[in-house]
Parts: C-alpha cells; sequence; structure tokens
C-alpha cells in the first residue's frame, strides 16, 4: 500500500507560461471547434487578450514528471480514474501560471485483480499577483503486483 505519510507532500511551484500554440493543439488534439481558442481575432473581440483555453487544458499545467518521481510512484499500471477542474478565470495565451502541486489523499481498495491504491493529487494555478486561476484535482489508480 502507498504510504499515507505522502498526504500534505508538496510540489516546488512551476511557471508556467501558456503559449497560443499549445492551447490551439489542446483544441484540436480534444476537437473542440470553439472558435476563441483558435481565432485570435474572435477572441479579442470577445474581449481576451489572447485565445481562450479550453476548461480542461488546465490538466496540461498540473503535476509533473519530478513530482511524480519524487512520490516514487510505479510508471506502470497506472490508470487516470477521476479529473475535476475549478476555474476561478478563463486561462488565456500570455497567461504566467505558477502550479503547485499537493496529495490531497492515499487510500486502499480491493478490486477484481486484487488490492488497489489511489492517490488523489489536487493542482493549484495561480497569476503573479497571487490570484487563484484554478484547481485541479486526479485521483490515480495503482494496481499492485
Amino acid at each position: 500500500m502507498l504510504d499515507k505519510s505522502l498526504i500534505g507532500r508538496e510540489s516546488e511551484p512551476v511557471l508556467h507560461e501558456v503559449e497560443k500554440g499549445a492551447i490551439r493543439r489542446f483544441a484540436d488534439a480534444i476537437g473542440d471547434p470553439n472558435p476563441l481558442s483558435l481565432d485570435e481575432a474572435a477572441a479579442r473581440a470577445a474581449g481576451h487578450a489572447g485565445l481562450v483555453a479550453s476548461p480542461t487544458f488546465a490538466a496540461t499545467l498540473g503535476w509533473g514528471e519530478r513530482f511524480r518521481h519524487s512520490l516514487d510512484l510505479p510508471t506502470r499500471s497506472v490508470l487516470h480514474g477521476d479529473q475535476s477542474f475549478e476555474l476561478a478565470r478563463p486561462i488565456v495565451a500570455g497567461d504566467r501560471i505558477t502550479v503547485r502541486s499537493r496529495v490531497a489523499d492515499v487510500q486502499e481498495r480491493s478490486g477484481a485483480s486484487g488490492p488497489l491504491d489511489l492517490i488523489v493529487i489536487e493542482d493549484e494555478g495561480r497569476d503573479p499577483a497571487g490570484e487563484l486561476v484554478f484547481r485541479a484535482r486526479a485521483t490515480f489508480v495503482l494496481r499492485r503486483g
């Protein structure tokens, strides 16, 4: 079982500079035809400073490999079980967002193939003024063995 002492462990802050190309590629990857994510003129006409990221774009800014490795999690037999987002405002091209990740919970469950470990990671993104931009919460399922 994963060690419950992981609960509360935080990553170092990571600065992300949101690029319009990343917003367009993400929209294309998820099949989002929203012109605010694809057309700068449409985004500006709607009152935004740049392209507007799809709400789930925040997932690309979440916990990084360095934090995952610091938790000593396996790289195989991991299933992304759940994801939720809370946006305080839209993410737009040109944003500078500092993200911190934290282990919110560790649980053990029984599965059809045996015991499973669940780890819940919460990401929080803030702008340079310290204002909240987003919170994300993801549950990962780790199969033992």
